[in-house]
């Protein structure tokens, strides 16, 4: 997975939905430079490509406070 700005971020754990929907919403990102995982929304996927990976829309995501499932109880993995 990259930023906008091509540079590498980390790696998608999982997707999950929230409530009785069946789309993804959320992408669960093992991000390298934290040491953690953080969900993001998955509209912020700008593209996907099988040489390139995911590539996100911003540049940083460090203010995302680090995942905790009990945290989220309506988020269910897809």
């Amino acid at each position: 997975m990259r930023t906008a700005d091509g540079k590498h971020a980390g790696e998608i754990r999982a997707v999950y939905a929230s409530g009785q929907a069946r789309g993804a919403e959320f992408l669960l990102v093992y991000w390298s430079a934290r040491g953690e995982e953080a969900l993001i929304a998955a509209d912020e996927v700008l593209s996907i490509a099988d040489d390139g990976g995911v590539e996100l829309r911003c540049v940083s995501y460090d203010e995302l406070p680090a995942f905790e499932p009990s945290a989220n109880p309506v988020l269910h993995k897809l």
